[in-house]
C-alpha cells in the first residue's frame, strides 16, 4: 500500500456537530493503516484542547480525552494554530506533545501533505 500523507484541519468546535469527532476517527483510522497523519487544531477546533470539559450532563463523549491517545496510534504530529489559540485564550505552554504553529507553518504543512481534509 502506498503511503499517503494526510493533513487534518480541525476547525469545528468539539460539540454541536459530528465534525470534530469524525476528524479524530479518521486520524486514528489512517494511522492504523500506516499513513502519515498530521492534525492541526485551528479556529473553534482549539476548544478541544481545553482541560476540564464537562460532557456528562449533555451525555456526550468527551473528545478532549481522545486527543492524548493520538500519538500512541502513530499520528505523526499534533499542532495548534497560534493565532486561533490566542483568540480563544488557550495557553499553549501547557499542551504536551502539541506543536504551536503560526500562519507560515500552516501554509507549509498544506503544501507538504498529499491530502488536506477540513473538519
Amino acid at each position: 500500500m502506498d503511503n499517503i500523507s494526510y493533513l487534518l484541519l480541525v476547525r469545528s468546535s468539539p460539540y454541536g456537530s459530528a465534525r470534530a469527532r469524525a476528524a479524530i476517527d479518521i486520524a486514528l483510522t489512517a494511522a492504523a493503516f500506516e499513513q502519515a497523519v498530521t492534525v492541526v487544531f485551528l479556529d473553534e477546533g482549539v476548544l478541544q484542547l481545553f482541560d476540564g470539559q464537562e460532557t456528562d450532563i449533555a451525555e456526550l463523549k468527551n473528545i478532549s480525552q481522545m486527543i492524548p491517545a493520538l500519538p500512541l496510534y502513530e499520528v505523526k504530529a499534533l499542532c495548534v494554530h497560534l493565532p486561533s489559540a490566542e483568540k480563544f485564550g488557550l495557553d499553549v505552554a501547557g499542551l504536551a506533545e502539541i506543536t504551536p504553529l503560526d500562519d507560515a507553518g500552516l501554509t507549509r504543512l498544506t503544501r507538504e501533505h498529499d491530502q488536506v481534509l477540513v473538519f
